[in-house]
């Protein structure tokens, strides 16, 4: 992309000093070190270059007699040259402070052409982009209305990534907005740079504008038009979304992907043939494309037609965006996939693929398959997530961890989301007893802690409002904090966050006056101790994630909070064969939660008008609810 690279300016530096004898120097000063470059400036002062690069460096470091000792010997130079030396040994030094005052400097001594094509070295010629930075900032004060200043500061901010320091996000949404403002056309990278940004900060209404104004220049602009239908998905628009994306067609036809989202938002508005329809026509085009292969495979899935729904699922193990250390790329690498061959005398690792919901989910089905492994003379292990471990040994005893092992030398590798390919697997198979056991004496421990908590509750609730914010969507299945008030004004219930990392959230309710409570930093040992503090609940409340599988395979009474299209596992209606103790509500329409908040009060209500509590219980179980 163009991005990451910048065009020179017409004008060219003259300095005294080639560039390749400073980006060595430079170079050596952060791998090696101040002492090591001190040394290599020295002899290069002896064979012939200028002492005053031994004289930057010192002074750079805040060691002034000794520059001054070695500027004597150097010939005068240009002092906007020598300041931003200054600036860029410094900066590799740490001293932020130091490069930002000698940036200043630099910047106000010598012509802004000059500035400029420096600028360009450091970050096309020298990668120095926190160099770059602080002589970007001190540009832009003298030359505010010159677009690529901004524009390249975020190009350096961005490739700094968490090495920017605080406020650098910030900063890089505020450069690209500045310079969009100033010159929208100073690079074609620009508007989706700033789009992406703007999602960031949900600001939907900015993507819209800047999308909208993108594609007025270019309707064939594919990308922008996503964006733009993205934004308008997430405000709950899904015909719109699919209305941009159409236009995007009719301009450019024959986008697989273009294909792909129609049918995507089809799908959102429960549209489901048309959705088939249209991601056929996708793969018509390109037969190889992943998304809509993975999305027709939802619909058959989500309408019974399992045979050719788990087939076209393997398309998911064709992705090419996984990083090195995912464990299917990881167990690609270890062993080759599993495609039926004999096992008598192998090892075939199952192990985890998706969300750990994913893994509570299919791993019901591990036994069978072992049984059959078994009977030809093989073995199957299970490997899990460090944080499943401890829960799912108690349920399959030859499971290793991810993280720790030993994985040894096996065979053949299968991902469990393949399980019901293999196993050929169909709805009427499907049964809902619950499979997984919490620790007992986790669950009595649990239940003591909650009765110390909160003697005078008469339920214990658990709740998740919100999922992972890097699922597809999970803007759509989480909930605001805003709208859960009619359930958390229950009066004589106690709602605990579930959820690791929601602790700001739960202040701040807490603040606000709801009974809610944050006891997740006591998850010592992963999902097994959710699965005890839910052992010892009353309830789980809960939006579509990884403790609606765990409540709901523990068989503990799970009422889940669904939006309007959801996850194919839950049909279209409110029923489902997974889980016995779990109870559906579906939003009407999408992003209406208030009748679904509504209801799930009103069962509460009624759970707390049939007496039940945990706490009270002697029992480590409880009895699942019927609807």
């Amino acid at each position: 992309m163009s991005d990451s690279a910048l065009a020179a300016p017409a004008v060219l530096i003259n300095v005294t000093t080639p560039l390749e004898t400073v980006h060595l120097l430079w170079s050596v000063l952060r791998e090696e070190g101040l002492h090591a470059a001190v040394l290599r400036a020295a002899e290069l002062a002896a064979a012939g270059v200028t002492w005053q690069l031994h004289a930057d460096l010192h002074a750079s470091a805040g060691r002034f007699e000794a520059a001054y000792h070695s500027a004597s010997q150097a010939q005068p130079e240009a002092s906007g040259a020598r300041h931003a030396r200054l600036a860029l040994f410094a900066d590799a030094l740490g001293r932020g402070e130091v490069a930002r005052h000698h940036s200043e400097i630099a910047v106000a001594a010598q012509p802004l052409a000059t500035t400029l094509e420096w600028i360009v070295w450091l970050i096309n010629g020298c990668g120095a982009h926190s160099a770059a930075a602080h002589m970007l900032r001190a540009y832009r004060q003298r030359a505010p209305r010159d677009a690529r200043a901004p524009w390249w500061l975020a190009i350096s901010l961005g490739a700094l990534g968490g090495q920017g320091g605080p406020g650098a996000s910030e900063e890089r949404r505020a450069a690209l907005a500045s310079a969009y403002a100033l010159d929208p056309a100073v690079d074609p990278a620009l508007p989706l740079q700033l789009v992406l940004a703007l999602r960031e900060m949900r600001d939907w209404a900015a993507v819209e504008q800047v999308c909208r104004e993108a594609l007025a220049r270019n309707p064939a602009d594919a990308e922008m038009a996503w964006q733009l239908s993205h934004a308008q998905w997430q405000c709950n628009d899904a015909a719109a979304a699919e209305a941009t994306m159409r236009a995007a067609n009719a301009a450019s036809p024959g986008n697989a992907d273009v294909l792909a989202a129609i049918g995507l938002y089809l799908c959102e508005q429960a549209r489901y043939g048309e959705s088939a329809a249209i991601l056929h026509e996708a793969l018509a085009v390109n037969p190889n494309a992943v998304t809509p292969a993975i999305d027709l495979a939802d619909l058959d899935l989500r309408h019974g037609a399992w045979t050719s729904g788990w087939k076209r699922f393997e398309a998911r193990l064709a992705r090419d965006d996984r990083e090195p250390n995912n464990i299917v790329s990881v167990m690609a690498r270890l062993c080759p996939r599993w495609q039926g061959e004999a096992l008598a005398g192998k090892t075939l690792v199952v192990h985890s693929e998706l969300g750990n919901g994913d893994d509570i989910h299919m791993v019901r089905y591990v036994p069978q398959l072992a049984a059959h492994v078994r009977q030809e003379g093989g073995r199957l292990v299970l490997c899990v997530r460090k944080s499943l471990h401890a829960l799912l040994t108690r349920f399959y005893a030859d499971c290793v961890s991810i993280e720790d092992g030993p994985l040894g030398a096996p065979d053949y590798s299968l991902p469990i989301m393949s399980l019901p390919l293999v196993l050929d697997l169909q709805p009427q198979q499907v049964r809902g007893d619950a499979y997984l056991h919490a620790d007992p004496n986790k669950v009595s421990a649990w239940r003591e802690r909650l009765h110390r908590q909160t003697p005078q509750a008469r339920l214990h609730v658990g709740l998740v409002w919100a999922g992972s914010p890097t699922h597809r969507r999970d803007e759509k299945r989480s909930i605001a904090r805003a709208t859960l008030e009619p359930l958390l004004s229950l009066a004589d219930v106690m709602f605990y966050s579930l959820t690791p990392g929601r602790a700001a959230d739960v202040a701040v309710l807490t603040a606000q006056g709801y009974r809610v409570c944050d006891m997740t930093a006591q998850y010592h040992s992963g999902f097994d101790d959710v699965a005890a503090h839910l052992g010892a609940l009353d309830a789980l409340v809960t939006i579509d994630s990884a403790p609606l599988h765990l409540g709901g395979a523990l068989g503990r009474p799970v009422f889940a909070m669904l939006d309007h299209v959801s996850h194919w596992a839950w049909g279209n209606e409110e029923a489902q064969p997974w889980y016995d103790s779990l109870e559906l509500f579906r939003q009407p329409q999408p992003g209406h939660w208030a009748p679904v908040i509504q209801r799930v009060t009103a069962r509460l209500q009624a759970l707390m008008a049939a007496g039940a509590s945990s706490t009270n219980s002697s029992h480590a179980t409880h009895p699942a609810v019927s609807g």
